[in-house]
């Protein structure tokens, strides 16, 4: 009789703190959830601060002038004007390409935001079990890390590529006025409407 009640005892201190360590590890993972949830909107928010004017303004102006340089330019240039010219092209292209990549992160970080939502709701509700729960956490937590180093090489090529597209700017503009009668190219607007 003692065995068979210590064996009890024994069998509900398992089932307690093994339905504990459960709960605690779904608390856990909510928490972590909540965590990587916070971190991707807070990297999404830094993102969407980038002043879009000037970075649009910015890659107009490069592909005005790229436009320009490829039509009107055909004789030879000094080392210095060539230098200028490609870190132009470079800076110009990489702030081009940035454009396109934000749109991209962008939604990316609208899915995996959407995904962190259905596995902390699946945590709350208790839909999928502990192995299922420590393979999904894992799988959204390098999610969330690839997106996050993603947008921080993001912001570095942004920043750097305006810098560079700044201190090109000034050299491109001589040779373009040397190579068109002092006069910046003028670019004419369509303006009647189809």
């Amino acid at each position: 009789m003692k065995i068979s009640v210590y064996t009890s005892c024994f069998l509900c201190a398992i089932f307690f703190f093994g339905s504990c360590s459960k709960a605690g590890l779904y608390e856990q993972k909510s928490k972590s959830i909540d965590s990587l949830s916070g971190a991707i909107n807070s990297i999404v928010k830094e993102l969407e601060k980038i002043d879009t004017v000037v970075l649009q303004r910015t890659v107009t102006r490069y592909i005005w002038y790229k436009e320009f340089i490829q039509q009107n330019l055909n004789d030879t240039i000094t080392k210095e004007e060539a230098d200028n010219l490609q870190q132009f092209y470079k800076s110009g292209q990489n702030l081009q390409n940035f454009v396109e990549s934000r749109k991209k992160i962008l939604d990316r970080a609208v899915l995996i935001n959407s995904q962190l939502t259905k596995l902390s709701e699946d945590i709350n509700t208790k839909a999928i079990n502990t192995e299922q729960l420590s393979d999904y956490s894992a799988d959204e937590k390098n999610e969330a890390r690839k997106l996050i180093e993603t947008v921080y090489q993001q912001q570095k090529l942004y920043h750097s590529g305006l810098e560079e597209f700044k201190n090109s700017i000034k050299g491109v503009e001589l040779l373009i006025r040397s190579r068109n009668k002092g006069e910046l190219p003028t670019i004419i607007k369509d303006t009647v409407s189809l």
